[in-house]
């Protein structure tokens, strides 16, 4: 059975889906990759929208950062110049030339999934907002940085004022976020197939078909294909979509109409 076969019986023959059974896994196995690219897809650009709403604050607040340098590992800055803190919906940016905050003061200001930058006298401070991913990632959510650091001591006003200025993604960062996003994407839907899979095995049993488990995960990762399609398309209007519950639900439904035909295994007597 080919790719192309395999195709067609996932959108346009839903009743072959039987045949599946037969189909060498390493052509089942594209379908899976297929669907974990496409469930990638809103993720990256629900992820894109958060970089540019950032971006989009980020040049708000470069507006507002005042000349300083970097000398002997703290902020140097004009004898007037005054720290201030600046507040969007997405970003909480301090800037403290004369000491007054502390990291655990950046850490407090941190609500929700907004982000805290402090650049305080002798360091940068950046807390992201508290999520699983990031907690397993790094040992903590705050990041802080001296400015002795060789990548730092050349820091300076305009500098920042420069790269906030940059209104391009880029294509580099937005590959980046695709397959950072593709991993959870072919994590979730294996786990979401697996866990379907014992539900077909049992419903095949019930009906007294002959399928093996492995060739109902073969029949249900097809039968994902067409409600992967369909979730996509809706996450990309609607990005609360529960996409998860609707593949596992369409998939199971296709599969139980694809094997309904199936013959029974006949019991001696």
């Amino acid at each position: 059975m080919t790719i192309v076969q395999l195709f067609k019986i996932a959108f346009f023959r839903i009743p072959d889906l039987k045949f599946v059974k037969k189909a060498e896994f390493s052509k089942v196995i594209v379908f899976l990759l297929s669907a974990s690219v496409l469930i990638a897809v809103p993720m990256t650009i629900n992820v894109l929208g958060v970089f540019r709403d950032v971006q989009a604050d980020g040049q708000k607040i470069g507006e507002s950062i005042p000349d300083f340098t970097i000398e002997n590992g703290q902020l140097a800055t004009a004898p007037d110049t005054q720290g201030f803190i600046y507040q969007t919906d997405s970003i909480i940016f301090t800037f403290d030339p004369d000491g007054n905050r502390t990291p655990a003061d950046i850490a407090s200001d941190v609500t929700g999934s907004v982000i805290a930058v402090g650049l305080l006298k002798d360091q940068l401070v950046i807390r992201i907002p508290s999520s699983g991913l990031s907690t397993s990632m790094l040992d903590s959510n705050q990041l802080e940085f001296d400015y002795s650091e060789p990548a730092l001591r050349n820091l300076n006003g305009q500098a920042i004022r420069e790269a906030l200025s940059n209104q391009a993604i880029p294509w580099l960062i937005k590959l980046i976020v695709f397959f950072v996003a593709l991993y959870p994407s072919f994590v979730s839907l294996l786990i979401t197939l697996v866990m379907g899979t014992f539900v077909a095995t049992i419903y095949t049993r019930l009906k007294r078909f002959s399928y093996t488990f492995f060739e109902n995960l073969k029949i249900l990762i097809v039968s994902a294909a067409l409600p992967t399609l369909i979730s996509v398309i809706v996450q990309l209007l609607l990005p609360s979509f529960d996409a998860t519950t609707f593949i596992l639900f369409g998939s199971l439904f296709l599969f139980t109409q694809g094997v309904k035909h199936s013959p029974k295994i006949q019991f001696k007597t």
